[in-house]
C-alpha cells in the first residue's frame, strides 16, 4: 500500500501562506520573496498561490492590509490627552515596526515589482495617515502645532520616525540607548514645533 501525499485543506491554505511569507519577508527580506519560496514554506503547491491569491501580488496586497489594519490599531490612541496621545503614537509606531518587520516592508520599505496597492488598501493606508493628522489637530487645540497645517506637522513626524525606524530596521544604527535615543528625536521634534 502506497502513501498519498496528504493535501493541506483549501480553509488553512490562505492563512498558511499568508504565515509563510511573513516569515520569509522576517527572515530574508523582499529578496527571497517569490511564490515558489512561499510554497516551499507553507507546504502547498505553487499553483494554490496562484488560485487562491492570484500570485505573488495577491499575497502582497493581503499583507498590505493586514500591515495597515494593525498599524491603524496601534497608532489610534484618544484617552483626552492630546499630547501624550501624540507621544504614544509615536512610540507605537516604532514598536510597530520592529515587531512586525515582514509587514512594515511590504508597507514602507520596498517597492515590489509589479505591485500595485488596490483603491481600498491605498484608502487604507491613507486613514492610517489621517489618524496621525487628526492627533496632530488635537493637539493644536492645545496650542502645540499653533503655526503649521496638522497634515505638513503630521507628514514631518512620520517622516522622522520613519527614518528612524528604517535606519534602525536596516542594522544603521549607532545610539548607545535605542529607546533613550528614539525618545530624544520626539522630544526635539515635539520642542521644535513649539
Amino acid at each position: 500500500m502506497t502513501n498519498r501525499a496528504t493535501r493541506t485543506p483549501s480553509e488553512r491554505i490562505g492563512p498558511d501562506v499568508l504565515t509563510a511569507a511573513r516569515e520569509i519577508l522576517d527572515d530574508e527580506g523582499p529578496d527571497g520573496f517569490t511564490v515558489r519560496a512561499i510554497a516551499q514554506r507553507a507546504n502547498v503547491a505553487p499553483m494554490a498561490i496562484y488560485n487562491h491569491f492570484d500570485g505573488v501580488n495577491g499575497v502582497l496586497e493581503a499583507l498590505w492590509i493586514e500591515g495597515f489594519e494593525k498599524f491603524l490599531d496601534a497608532l489610534t490612541f484618544e484617552t483626552g490627552d492630546s499630547d501624550d496621545d501624540l507621544l504614544r503614537t509615536a512610540v507605537a509606531y516604532r514598536s510597530f515596526a520592529l515587531e512586525n518587520r515582514g509587514l512594515y516592508t511590504v508597507m514602507f520599505m520596498h517597492r515590489f515589482r509589479g505591485f500595485q496597492p488596490s483603491i481600498a488598501a491605498a484608502q487604507l493606508a491613507a486613514q492610517t495617515y489621517q489618524t496621525l493628522v487628526d492627533s496632530v489637530g488635537r493637539c493644536q487645540q492645545n496650542g502645540l502645532f499653533a503655526n503649521t497645517a496638522a497634515s505638513d506637522a503630521a507628514q514631518v513626524i512620520w517622516s522622522a520616525c520613519h527614518g528612524y525606524v528604517s535606519l534602525e530596521l536596516l542594522g544603521i544604527n549607532f545610539a548607545a540607548d535605542r529607546d533613550a535615543t528614539y525618545q530624544l528625536l520626539l522630544t526635539t521634534l515635539r520642542d521644535g514645533f513649539r
